[in-house]
């Protein structure tokens, strides 16, 4: 009776591990699940995905750009100064608004004007060449624009979970911004 037993066991053992590891998503399941939400989020506020950057540089109200090498979409809603480019190590500091979790059934927009402290990038070399500081809530998807934006520049943001926060990451979301400022440690 006890071998019986120890069989029963271990086979009962086996199923509940094969159909519980069964139920987990994959990191190409999660990676479809995110293209679709991006896909229904660009439809239901009819979007246009623009192929080229504006060669005027003008961005209609619900055009946006596609970063071809971050997936990041952007739309430039103010310049700012371009005749001022960060200096070697110089940060650039990030107020948002209107930061909307689409994919989930988070219903709140979140915002840091509020904050004493905004969230900062750290620049480095030239226009295109920018390295994020190691801050953990910092998202790497606000760096996509800065290199067309100047000091006081705001852009809309679509952003891929990979591109986001560790939390978007760790929560595989992607994110929409309804604003994002950029402001020179220098320009104050």
């Amino acid at each position: 009776m006890k071998p019986f037993n120890s069989i029963v066991l271990i086979l009962v053992s086996l199923l509940t591990v094969t159909t519980s590891c069964n139920n987990k998503k994959t990191y190409s399941d999660r990676l479809k699940d995110e293209r679709k939400a991006i896909d229904h989020f660009i439809a239901k506020n009819n979007l246009e995905i623009l192929k080229d950057f504006p060669s005027d540089k003008r961005f209609g109200k619900d055009e946006f750009y596609k970063d071809p090498y971050t997936g990041v979409y952007f739309n430039i809603v103010e310049y700012g100064d371009t005749t001022i480019k960060p200096l070697w190590r110089e940060k650039v500091y990030i107020r948002f608004s209107g930061l909307h979790y689409f994919a989930t059934s988070d219903t709140i927009l979140y915002t840091n004007y509020q904050s004493t402290f905004p969230e900062e990038l750290e620049y480095y070399g030239a226009v295109t060449s920018i390295t994020i500081s190691a801050y953990s809530s910092i998202n790497t998807g606000w760096a996509v624009p800065l290199s067309y934006v100047g000091h006081r520049g705001k852009v809309k943001l679509i952003v891929p979970f990979e591109s986001g926060s560790s939390y978007d990451q760790s929560q595989y979301t992607p994110t929409y911004y309804e604003q994002v400022e950029y402001r020179f440690e220098n320009q104050w």
